[in-house]
């Protein structure tokens, strides 16, 4: 999903594109945010303790992602009752859970149906051509094999959606020829063909969707997970794109590292399905995902696809 790595940020002009940034979480710079952690000023760590539907693994890896934030008022005037939401690791999947999540002043963390982390941070004011700087360091267990997730509801992973054009004429006749005897064999088939027929577009722009990336032979990740997501489903298999970050050890990404990928729902479980990266079930262990795509919002952030401004702030990350 493109507008899952697009980042507009919102001016007082309008929107406008803002290039985001990070640096990576080196061990020193990892002991030095603990350090500072421990100081009363900072915000203490929001421990997850509710029970979760997983419990914790032993042979978990645990990462962590580091994220800077920097808020900017563009106007010579003061502006009061800023909001700003931001997706953080889903709280817990087949292949992940969030432990702690740790931010550098007074926040709110919530959860939606579908998972998702949602931090809200709050500014009653901000001077003229104010900053205000917020570092935020998430913490998570990465299983090396995907977990039993049952699905209380498969139809909602299986309807069209935008994008996700699953009764199309052509998507529905390519699945039609991709199936095979059993799930497995079939979701083989749409990996290798998605893998084999698509060629990689580079970064674009707009996104196409399933359809249009058929038609074109053509996109970028976001279409390849599309096109994996309408196979999957013309074939009557669960499926959902899914955006975050690929990381193979504790980091801070860049924005230009976010990534889309296709999660399908084999042998009661939620696996990933890369085909533009080449990762069918292994290695998932480096997959961490922030959003789940639907076309109907579940949470205060709308369809905004990495964070909500609600207010004339600019964000930066």
């Amino acid at each position: 999903m493109r507008m899952q790595r697009r980042h507009w940020l919102k001016g007082a002009a309008g929107w406008t594109l803002w290039p985001l940034t990070a640096t990576v979480a080196t061990s020193a710079t990892v002991a030095a945010s603990e350090a500072a952690r421990a100081a009363p000023a900072a915000n203490a760590a929001d421990r997850l303790n509710s029970a979760p539907a997983v419990g914790a693994d032993p042979a978990t890896d645990r990462r962590r992602l580091r994220f800077t934030l920097t808020l900017r008022n563009p106007s010579a005037e003061p502006v009061t009752d800023q909001t700003i939401w931001v997706y953080m690791p889903l709280r817990e999947t087949a292949l992940q859970r969030l432990e702690s999540l740790q931010v550098s002043m007074p926040h709110a963390l919530s959860h939606d149906a579908l998972g998702h982390s949602l931090l809200r941070l709050s500014l009653p004011r901000v001077g003229p051509l104010g900053a205000k700087v917020v570092t935020v360091q998430a913490e998570v267990s990465l299983r090396p094999e995907p977990v039993a997730q049952p699905l209380a509801d498969p139809a909602a992973w299986l309807q069209a959606e935008r994008f996700i054009e699953s009764t199309d004429p052509a998507v529905r006749e390519l699945a039609a020829a991709l199936r095979r005897e059993t799930p497995a064999q079939t979701l083989d088939a749409i990996y290798d063909w998605v893998r084999t027929n698509l060629q990689y577009a580079g970064y674009l722009a707009d996104p196409l969707g399933a359809r249009e990336a058929l038609a074109r032979r053509s996109g970028d990740c976001t279409e390849y997970a599309f096109l994996c997501t309408a196979l999957a489903r013309a074939c009557g298999i669960a499926a959902r794109p899914v955006g975050g970050y690929v990381v193979g050890a504790s980091a801070a990404p860049r924005a230009d590292e976010y990534h889309d990928w296709a999660e399908v729902h084999l042998g009661g479980a939620w696996r990933v399905m890369d085909a533009q990266k080449g990762c069918w079930e292994r290695p998932a262990a480096d997959y961490v995902g922030f959003r789940l795509y639907r076309e109907t919002p579940s949470n205060a952030l709308g369809t905004a696809p990495r964070f909500k401004v609600d207010g004339s702030l600019e964000l930066r990350m």
